[in-house]
C-alpha cells in the first residue's frame, strides 16, 4: 500500500478521509504485529483518522521490545491435536481442546519452494486465511534447502510435518480459548482467523488511540 505503484489508491483513501463529514486528519504506518506481543510477522498499514477540528497530534506506539515465541504461545498444544476427516470436514466438536485440528492433504509446489517452518524460540509466519497456507508446526526442523524455489521435508521426518491447527492458528492471533470458532469445513476455520485483526495488536492500538485525547 505504501509502495510507489499505488499511490493513487493511498491518495484515493486520504481524500475520502478529508472530505468525509467535516473532515479528518489522517495517520497510517506500516506496523508489525510481532512488536505488539502477538507471536507471528504480520506486517500490515493501519489508517487511524480524528475529526480535524479536535487537533490531535497523533502519533503511533512504538511497540515493544520483546517478543513472544511460539513456545509460549502454543507450547502446551502439542497433544491431543487432529486431523481434519477427509482433509476438509470438522470433527464436530470431539476435540479435546477446541478447534485443535488440522488440514491434512498434500503440499503445492508453491508451498514447497519457500521454509515454512519457524522455531520454537521465533515466532510464527503470517496467519493466512487460506488452510493449505497455514505454516508448518515448530516440531519439524526447517525444511532443506533444495535449488531456488524449491525445498522438501528433512528424509526421516516427514511425519513431523503438520500445518497448525484452527486453535494454533487462533492462539498466534491472540484470540483467547473461551472464543470457539463454529465451522463444518475447517477451511472456514482457517478463514475467520486469517483475516482477523490480532486481537492483542488491535487492543494496543486502541488503548494508545484513547490516550490522545483532545
Amino acid at each position: 500500500m505504501l509502495l510507489l505503484r499505488h499511490k493513487d489508491a493511498l491518495e484515493n483513501i486520504k481524500s475520502h478521509f478529508k472530505n468525509a463529514g467535516i473532515g479528518y486528519d489522517l495517520h497510517f504506518k506500516l506496523l508489525n504485529a510481532k512488536d505488539f506481543k502477538v507471536p507471528q510477522d504480520r506486517k500490515r498499514v493501519f489508517f487511524i483518522g480524528f475529526r480535524s477540528d479536535l487537533k490531535v497530534d497523533f502519533k503511533f506506539p512504538k511497540g515493544f521490545k520483546e517478543i513472544v515465541p511460539l513456545s509460549k504461545a502454543i507450547g502446551d498444544l502439542t497433544d491431543n491435536v487432529l486431523s481434519a476427516k477427509n482433509g476438509k470436514n470438522a470433527n464436530n466438536g470431539n476435540c479435546s481442546v477446541p478447534n485443535h485440528e488440522y488440514m491434512d492433504g498434500g503440499f503445492s509446489s508453491i508451498f514447497m519452494s519457500r521454509n515454512r517452518v519457524r522455531s520454537w524460540d521465533e515466532v510464527s509466519f503470517t496467519i493466512q486465511a487460506g488452510a493449505r497456507h497455514a505454516p508448518l508446526h515448530p516440531q519439524a526442523p526447517k525444511m532443506k534447502f533444495i535449488e531456488q524455489n524449491k525445498r522438501e521435508f528433512i528424509k526421516g521426518k516427514e511425519h513431523l510435518y503438520r500445518r497448525l491447527s484452527v486453535r494454533e492458528c487462533a492462539r498466534i492471533q491472540t484470540f483467547p480459548d473461551n472464543f470457539i470458532f463454529h465451522y463444518d469445513n475447517i477451511s472456514a476455520g482457517y478463514k475467520m482467523i486469517g483475516n482477523a485483526v490480532p486481537v492483542r495488536l488491535a487492543y494496543y492500538l486502541a488503548k494508545f488511540i484513547k490516550q490522545h485525547k483532545p
